[in-house]
């Protein structure tokens, strides 16, 4: 990883060594790419580097596409990826930037010169993420939405899951005095880097303030709690990455044997009767998804399913007992059916005016 500079000279990669489109200079669409992403993401986009996952990618990916990395956000692995022959087909690019992703367990960005109107449809309708240089950014696989038309609304972009949870625990917390972000996120599991990082998110978005002086520098809520939660509105996102099916009873002695918490989620946690002991709806860190590998699908001999909601921040981190806290809730049931949303805005508003968190 090299932020904020070219990456040196990189010794080759054996039979996959022109793939990197970094071995000996960037193609031109690739620098391109990086300098709109490093312009309309300043300071969240690093420099690209040579693919440090190209062992695993298909040789047939391999020999189609220029590949090379990057990271997002300072956590977020990630790959550009720019067609070696123009005029591939959405349907095949569709196919192949899956494959990259499942090949590399990374975001894929599709790299394009142009696209016509109906290309960018389909990528759009099948959650594609793709970037075209100095034109538009669309990552739903991080909630952004950038085009550089001028006649285009801008879309907010979205905190870091690390900034959101850490705000969300505030907020929660009642915290009404100076808080040390590294002590907060340290109790996440996140590191002293990561801290940093979204204590400068946070504090960019004027969520929170900062102190000066002193070796270490410390936060607080940049208003009352209803006030930073209405204005962090734009900035917030579902925590919901995906959602599998499992058979409860295997995964669940899984879950207790390594040690992850799963708490009750979705239309479960909002229900007025005590959450189910088994099976339901339930929440799982994607580390803690990655960490576990295939679980027990549901099958003939499975006697209870549950739905796995997989998060991409610690559901455990902010949960009350076993059930997810509700401001993570109510995000994740934004724009579903089946839920009555006024009991779920009271939630909200209880949980804010500190009637239900505990202190």
């Amino acid at each position: 990883m090299w932020p904020g500079s070219d990456p040196p000279d990189v010794p080759p990669q054996g039979k996959y060594e022109m793939t990197t489109a970094v071995r000996t200079g960037l193609t031109d669409l690739v620098a391109d790419a990086q300098r709109y992403l490093r312009r309309i993401l300043p300071g969240l986009a690093s420099a690209v580097h040579p693919l440090a996952s190209l062992h695993a990618i298909p040789h047939a990916m391999a020999s189609r596409y220029h590949l090379a990395g990057l990271m997002l956000y300072g956590e977020t692995p990630a790959m550009l990826a720019v067609a070696r022959e123009p005029g591939e087909s959405s349907t095949r690019v569709i196919q192949d930037v899956r494959c990259l992703r499942s090949a590399a367990n990374a975001l894929v960005l599709y790299v394009s010169p142009y696209l016509t109107p109906t290309q960018r449809r389909f990528l759009v309708e099948n959650h594609i993420d793709f970037v075209v240089p100095h034109t538009q950014l669309f990552a739903p696989s991080l909630a952004i939405e950038f085009r550089d038309d001028p006649d285009h609304e801008k879309k907010a972009i979205s905190l870091l899951p690390s900034a959101q949870a850490v705000l969300i625990h505030v907020l929660l917390s009642g915290q009404s005095r100076w808080w040390s972000p590294r002590e907060i996120s340290a109790a996440a599991g996140y590191t002293s880097m990561t801290a940093s990082r979204l204590s400068a998110e946070l504090v960019g978005r004027g969520l929170v303030e900062r102190s000066t002086g002193g070796r270490e520098r410390f936060l607080k809520l940049a208003g009352n709690r209803d006030e930073v939660w209405a204005r962090a509105q734009p900035f917030l996102r579902s925590p919901i990455l995906k959602e599998v099916d499992v058979c409860w009873g295997p995964t669940a002695e899984a879950l207790r044997d390594a040690g992850h918490p799963a708490p009750t989620a979705g239309l479960d946690a909002l229900a007025d009767t005590p959450p189910p002991a088994i099976g339901g709806t339930r929440a799982l860190h994607i580390d803690a998804w990655r960490l576990l590998g295939a679980l027990p699908m549901p099958g003939p001999d499975c006697v209870q399913s549950a739905r796995l909601q997989i998060w991409a921040y610690p559901p455990a981190f902010t949960s009350i007992g076993d059930v997810v806290d509700p401001l993570s809730l109510y995000l994740s049931l934004q724009g579903k059916r089946g839920h009555d949303a006024d009991a779920l805005e009271q939630r909200v508003e209880q949980a804010l005016s500190g009637n239900t968190y505990p202190a």
